[in-house]
Formats: structure tokens, sequence, C-alpha cells
């Protein structure tokens, strides 16, 4: 039999076994690469043929996948970047996450296309894979340190030509929104999957040496890479996020068009706005955490001197912690949210779903439904940044109150009551992020209705494409998804739900084969076409931005056939009941509101147009039409 080069991946995916520690390869056809590219679309595949319903999320039979794509991992514009995939313990539904930076690059070189972690070890441990070999190293002497002081000690074990990912104090004490840190400073920060790798002893795996797959058109690649960097001289959103003070300092701007989130989301009014300005944040940069190949340097350092303490190389800064550990709970100083972003990153928490549960403590502490003395005479209010300190260590270890935090706010409002469930801004149990969506719909339909929950990167916002305030450019590669005029933000409407379709399909897509959204369209300088052409160029497919959609639909449907297993359902996809009952308080979209019975008809037409049914089930055509049939007898 003829056999065809494989470019773009290995042709083998990794299960690691922690109960016996015991590896096996598997070596999928090529045909699986073309159905289940990468990203959560194959994290999803493993998590239903390999686990059963209802397993505990913290127990062994859970699975932890690490994966890249067929054409992510690679040096160059949009492609440094991985997935994680698991069942989630906080929705106890699929739960997948991202990360960018060299972690993802030493994924792709380490010989699997898929690390697929099982089981659960006796003791403390941790995987090494070395060009290619696999083992296991006793972890003992690193649980109980933090990132960086673990991925210190095995740099000097192993060599400082080694990448790791690592669990940190909240990991291990099975935080339920722990995140799992690569480089010390990339969180893979979403649904808890720091506390998968907790439950399974898992305290890092360090990777080292090894070859990235051939890719077929190296030129063609090298071309596109040299375009990006000159093409997005003239994306004025890529050149927010290029220069500095960068894409984690908006709250002052780019917050206020469409309603800044403050108080857990009570009010939209927030008195301290000139601490967010970009004059409070530049005397702290102190340089960029570069994704190796990629000339956007989104991941700007901030860092401030007085706090030495404190590592500066877990100082990288994403865009979320700035709202949700800003106006979110009160913090008036932009120093005191450097130093929530660094113990998350050494800690390894969710800086969002951290935020909002302390947020939903506050706000219930306010109404009188939890007391001083509840909390260990922590007074946490809002705006008291040394209290939300202190609590948020007691999260990390599960210290007294800590404890009920740390298992989120959907579990720690069932624990307290009295109406405390109104507070607790969450979706499926995942924490809801800091971006309005009283006055942005596409985000509150996505929020409400993907299989993973609220997610500030759910689809492109709808500032973007606003009748006011959007972006010039932001239809010029939105047309070819069928997107043909802006809509106000607020509006909630057919014409919306096809919008976020459109929408939400391409950043499923860019999930699915672990595309950057920082770099992509519609509104950033990789148009969809050179999406595609990067595909073919590194793989050698003759594909087309067709096929490129239908992984992101597929990814979509698969999460969708997942969730419905493990019980979640057209109920669950709903939202907090504040954004349908508590208007905004002020600015530009005061008064605004989520209209309940028009918000269910756009989820009932969304369904209609993905080809569900009524239960947001995927139909059996549905399935045949995406080659995931085999999942209506599963």
């Amino acid at each position: 039999m003829e056999t065809t080069m494989a470019y773009g991946y290995h042709g083998a995916v990794l299960h690691v076994d922690m109960t016996t520690q015991t590896t096996r390869v598997e070596h999928p056809d090529a045909n699986f690469y073309r159905i289940y590219a990468g990203g959560g679309l194959m994290g999803t595949y493993y998590l239903l043929k390999e686990t059963r319903a209802g397993i505990d999320p913290l127990g062994p039979d859970n699975l932890l996948i690490f994966n890249n794509s067929v054409v992510a991992g690679y040096p160059a514009a949009g492609l440094v970047r991985y997935i994680v995939t698991t069942k989630s313990p906080l929705t106890n539904g699929i739960g997948e996450t991202r990360a960018e930076g060299r972690w993802a690059i030493s994924l792709k070189m380490c010989g699997y296309d898929a690390i697929v972690v099982h089981g659960a070890a006796s003791n403390p441990t941790g995987l090494l894979i070395h060009d290619g070999a696999v083992s296991f190293f006793d972890a003992t002497p690193h649980w109980g340190k933090t990132v960086g002081q673990t991925t210190d000690i095995l740099e000097n074990q192993y060599g400082n030509d080694i990448d790791v990912a690592a669990i940190g104090p909240a990991g291990e004490h099975q935080v339920r929104y722990a995140n799992i840190v690569s480089s010390r400073t990339h969180q893979a920060q979403r649904h808890g999957v720091g506390a998968v790798m907790g439950a399974k002893n898992l305290k890092a795996i360090v990777l080292k040496g090894g070859a990235l797959p051939p890719v077929a058109h190296p030129e063609k690649l090298a071309a596109i890479n040299a375009a990006f960097s000159r093409d997005i001289e003239h994306n004025v959103l890529s050149m927010w996020q290029k220069n500095l003070p960068g894409f984690a300092v908006w709250v002052h701007t780019h917050g206020l068009d469409a309603a800044l989130n403050t108080h857990n989301y009570s009010t939209a009014q927030f008195g301290h706005l000139a601490a967010y300005e970009a004059s409070q944040w530049l005397p702290h940069a102190i340089g960029v955490s570069r994704c190796p190949g990629c000339p956007n340097d989104c991941m700007k350092i901030y860092h401030n001197a007085a706090d030495t303490d404190l590592d500066p190389r877990a100082s990288a800064m994403h865009q979320e912690v700035s709202g949700t550990l800003g106006p979110n709970i009160g913090t008036s100083d932009a120093r005191v949210i450097m130093r929530f972003n660094n113990l998350c990153n050494q800690w390894g928490l969710d800086p969002v779903s951290l935020g909002f549960t302390l947020s939903f403590a506050m706000e219930a502490h306010a109404n009188g439904l939890i007391s001083t003395a509840d909390m260990d005479g922590i007074d946490l209010t809002f705006g008291d940044h040394i209290a939300a300190l202190a609590m948020m260590k007691k999260i990390t270890y599960r210290d007294g109150f800590g404890a009920i935090l740390a298992e989120g706010s959907q579990r720690a409002a069932a624990h307290i009551g009295q109406g405390s469930e109104h507070y607790a801004m969450h979706v499926k149990g995942l924490e809801i992020v800091p971006f309005e969506p009283r006055s942005q719909s596409n985000l509150a339909l996505g929020y409400a209705t993907a299989p993973i929950g609220p997610r500030y990167d759910i689809c492109e916002h709808d500032w973007d494409f606003d009748t006011q305030v959007g972006w010039e450019h932001s239809l010029d590669y939105s047309r070819t998804l069928g997107i043909i005029e802006r809509i106000p933000m607020e509006f909630v409407g057919a014409k919306k739900v096809r919008n976020y379709k459109a929408l939400h399909n391409l950043w499923s897509a860019a999930d699915a084969l672990a595309f950057c959204i920082f770099a992509i369209a519609p509104t950033r300088a990789i148009s969809l076409q050179t999406m595609t052409d990067m595909l073919a160029a590194v793989t050698g497919w003759e594909t087309s931005s067709h096929e490129l959609l239908r992984f992101g639909e597929r990814r979509t449907h698969l999460m969708r056939i997942y969730n419905t297993r493990e019980g979640l359902g057209r109920a669950d996809d709903t939202l907090p009941e504040r954004f349908f009952s508590e208007p905004i308080d002020s600015g530009a979209k005061q008064g605004v509101v989520i209209d309940r019975a028009k918000f269910a008809d756009a989820i009932s037409l969304y369904y209609e147009m993905m080809g569900w049914d009524h239960d947001g089930v995927p139909l059996a055509g549905t399935r045949y039409d995406h080659h995931i049939e085999w999942t209506l007898q599963a």
C-alpha cells in the first residue's frame, strides 16, 4: 500500500496512564486528522470515546488532553497556541481552554499530536518527554511549590532548554478554578483544568528536545508570516495589541462604550477610572512575553518594582484580569491588579473565576448574607484589596471560608443559600467574564449557548460591528462570512443571530485548529482566506475556507453532544437573572436590559440554524453531515 507523508502532524497520539505509570501510542489514520484536526474538537472526541457518562471530573476516570492541531504549534503568526480539554469540575460538562507561548511549540516538537492523560498517580508525579521518550519522575519535592519555584528547580535538574507546564498550590488543593501555567506566565485559565491535573497528582509536564513535523510548503508559510508583519501596521486593532500599553489596558476606554462591569455587574459606575489610564501602567511596563515567530507581541509584562516578594518573570498580563480583579471587585490601583495577576500565575488560579467568586462574596456580604465572622474575620468588601488578597490566599490553600469559595460561585451560593444565588454570576457553573452582555447581544447568546459556557472570545464582540463605535475596518474581513451590515450592539433579533452563528463558527474553527484569535479574522490582520492558505501551506492539503469553518461547526456539535450526555440541556442555556431584570444604570447604554422572551426566541432560532432540535441536541442529519454519526450509538 502506498504511504503518503504527513505534513503538520506526527501521526501519533500519546496515552499516559498515571495510575500504572505506563504509556501507549495510538496511530490514527489520515482521515482522523481530516475530521478531528486538533484542539477541543479532538479532545472532545477522546472524552466521548474513552470515558463514560457521569464520571467525577476530579476522579481518575477523567481525561486531561493537551494538543495543538494539524496547523498550529509552529513559530509563526497566530500559530503559537495549545489547547487543554477535560471534563470541567465547575460545569460537569465539556471544559476547554487554551494558552499561548513557547510551551505550545515544545508540545508540537515532542513527537505526539496529543497527550491524553488517564488515571491518577498515588503520589506527586511529573512527566518528562525528551526527544519523544517518555518517563515519570517523583514530584514530591516540588509539591507545595509555586509554578515559578517548580520551573526553577526543574530547569536546574533538566537544563535551561526545557519547557514546563505546571500547577501551583491551587491545583494541588483542587480549587475548582485552578489553572495550568506554562513558561511561568502563560495561563490555561478556565474550567478548572489545573484542579483536574492536581487530582491526577500530576505536578508538571516537562518537554525537552524533539523536532517539529515537516511543513509541506515552508516558503509559503514564511511569506504569509512576512506579510502579516507588514499588514499589522495598517490594522488599528492589531497595533492596539502590539503597541504599549497593550490589550490589558482597556478599562478606561473600550470598557465604557458597552458599559463597564463594576461590583459584580451590580452597577456600571466606577469612581476610579483615572487609575486605569495608560499613564498609571506604563511606568511598570518591563517587557513582552513573546510568542516565538509571531510579531504581534500581545502579552505585555507589567510589574510593580515595589513588590520585591514577587518574581517579575510571572507578570505577563492577559486581557481579562484587569476587569475581573479591577472594577469588578472595586480595585482602585493598577499596581494592585499587577499583584493579583502575578499571584494567579504563581499559585495557579484562574483570574476570571477568582474575580467573580470574590465579587459574589462581596455582594452577598454587602446584603447581609455572609458576616465578617463567617469569612474568618476578613471584611470582604468592594474596594478593599487587602481583604481580597487575604481571601485569595485562603482560597488557594482551601483554608477556612476559602474552602467554600474554592468551589466556585455556584457551589458557594448553594452552600450559603438565603437567596445568595442571585449574586453568583455564572453560566452552567462557570463564572462569567467582564464584558457586558446586556449591551452586546452576540456575547449574551454566546455566553448562554456555547457548550464551554461564557468566554470573552466566544465570538468577536458586538462593539466591533456597532453602528456608532465599531472599528472602521470591521466589515472588511466579515463580508466573506455573510456579515454585510452594522447592527447596534444591544439589538436582539434574527439578524444578530445570523451574525453570531457566523462569528462563533469562525472562532470555534480557530479553537479546533488552535489559531490565536488575536491574529485572525474577522477584525485582525489574518483573513479567513489567509487562515486557509496557512492550513494548506503546513499540511499540503487541497483545502478551502469551507473545510476550515466546518471544523468549527463540528467542534460545537461534538461538544454539544458531550454536554447532552452529561445532562446539560436547554434549561442551562441562560444567563444570570440580573441581566434580564436589572437595566444598566449609567453611561451610554443606561436602561438597557435583555428582553427574556426575545432572547429565548434568539436561542431557538440559533438551534434551528445549527441543525439542532428544540432542546439543542444535534439532529441525526447534522451528525451524518459532519462524519460524527457514531455518536448516535455512543
